[in-house]
């Protein structure tokens, strides 16, 4: 287990969604709004992408004397909004299908690369998954977009 590998497996779930567009596993931004857009171009020129970085990492000792980190990832999801091709639904499905993801057997343990994505302490205690904290529409450089934010909390055993 390593934060790497935590990483890899995030990107690789958040990618296996339909329909998810571009995914960065690091933040991308520019002070040129153009290239900052079309760092989220999927293979039709649409801004329909995501990216994630770890934002914190608490570190515990847990009741069994064993040491942890709470590495907690933020997913930031982009699509253009076109009111006219109700771009509003096909967002709120990609969110819903990158949270469903989250939540089988296997990527409960990000793959085996954490022990859970369900922590019992930290700043997510009792999130099961990845969770919805924001879902708004935004201006990215005069571009309507949806916007959202995602968390996830792996959990990382550790030797000290």
């Amino acid at each position: 287990m390593s934060l790497a590998s935590i990483r890899e497996q995030i990107k690789v779930i958040v990618s296996g969604v339909s329909g998810i567009g571009v995914v960065h596993d690091h933040e991308r931004f520019s002070n040129d709004w153009n290239k900052f857009l079309s760092l989220f171009k999927d293979k039709d020129g649409k801004i329909n992408g995501c990216m994630f970085h770890r934002e914190k990492c608490p570190k515990n000792q847990n009741t069994q004397g064993e040491y942890e980190k709470a590495h907690v990832f933020v997913c930031r999801k982009f699509m253009g909004l076109k009111d006219d091709e109700d771009t509003g639904t096909a967002f709120d499905e990609h969110l819903e299908n990158v949270m469903d993801a989250f939540d089988t057997d296997a990527a409960e343990t990000l793959n085996d690369a954490c022990r859970t994505i369900n922590p019992d302490w930290g700043p997510m205690s009792g999130a099961m998954g990845m969770q919805l904290d924001v879902s708004e529409i935004r201006m990215f450089g005069g571009v309507l977009c949806h916007y959202a934010e995602l968390r996830l909390c792996a959990i990382e055993p550790v030797e000290i």
